[in-house]
């Protein structure tokens, strides 16, 4: 019910609990806008009340629920997730020593709208690898979506929190539960199962060698992470070509990484990155390094 939150004065999503009492609320309305008054004595339960006396209006939980635990996710700038040797090379992290880990997320994006799906978040790690989060209070990721994201390359956290109903829902519980807990958080893609068997005749696949195109006399490198994302950097600044590479980078779901001043291209763009570049190039070299 939306009696239970509101919008403080900088339109971010709170819940009855977490602000003072009365109208030094400052809180409007999440449907109507209107001024609210918290409603926080000792008889009954605490519910924000229009200030014009009207009744509440009336919102899904599950809607607020979902907006409230992504503003946490966002404001945290990460979340532990369960982890496991497959998961961990799949983000570019470090081989799993413990069966959690904090999964850092500089950049998320809310509601982005991908080729063929619409995860409740879109994470990018520090390394520039994207992550979808789902949300799910009632309905869950259907065997559909989850082969969509599988198809993809796009790792996808599933987030269960079922169990915080408007009669049993607190702020800390809640927050705990999305940045801290590993129970309750399930990766639907990758499984340990997906895991490409490994056996002495079959090597891992190999790192593509980094790639210089060429555009108005300017390099460009793409060089690919071991999680087959990619890093396209103008190695000397033009505006004209720079502004080029922004704007394929970003038609294609990139990260700038403004540490390496690269563009860092998820898996699943990178041929189409790596395309539209070599069409603009006057020419294309390989260069072969030794990686041992």
């Amino acid at each position: 019910m939306s009696s239970l939150f509101g919008l403080d004065q900088s339109s971010r999503l709170v819940f009855v609990s977490e602000v003072p009492r009365g109208l030094a609320c400052q809180c409007r309305c999440v449907v109507c806008d209107e001024p609210l008054i918290a409603r926080q004595g000792a008889v009954r339960e605490h519910h924000f009340a229009h200030a014009s006396g009207r009744e509440p209006c009336d919102a899904s939980h599950e809607s607020l629920l979902h907006r409230y635990a992504k503003q946490v996710i966002q404001d945290a700038g990460g979340l532990v997730v369960p982890m496991n040797d497959h998961v961990g090379a799949i983000l570019g992290m470090a081989p799993a020593h413990s069966p959690a880990a904090r999964l850092p997320l500089p950049r998320v994006e809310v509601e982005k709208g991908l080729a063929e799906v619409r995860p409740d978040l879109l994470g990018h790690t520090d390394l520039g690898v994207a992550v979808a989060i789902e949300v799910a209070y009632s309905s869950f990721c259907d065997m559909l979506k989850i082969e969509t994201f599988a198809r993809m390359g796009l790792p996808i956290l599933e987030i269960d929190l079922r169990s915080f109903t408007p009669e049993d829902f607190k702020p800390e519980a809640v927050k705990a539960a999305v940045l801290e807990a590993v129970v309750g958080k399930e990766w639907l893609w990758p499984r340990p199962e997906d895991a490409p068997a490994a056996t002495p005749s079959t090597p891992p696949p190999a790192r593509l060698p980094e790639e210089i195109v060429t555009i108005s006399g300017r390099w460009v490198s793409i060089k690919q992470f071991d999680s087959g994302d990619i890093a396209v950097k103008v190695i000397r600044y033009d505006p004209d070509v720079v502004s080029l590479v922004k704007s394929i980078a970003k038609a294609n779901f990139a990260s700038y990484s403004a540490k390496w001043r690269s563009w860092n291209v998820p898996r699943w763009r990178a041929e189409n990155v790596r395309a539209a570049l070599r069409e603009k190039a006057a020419t294309v070299s390989i260069f072969l390094k030794d990686r041992t």
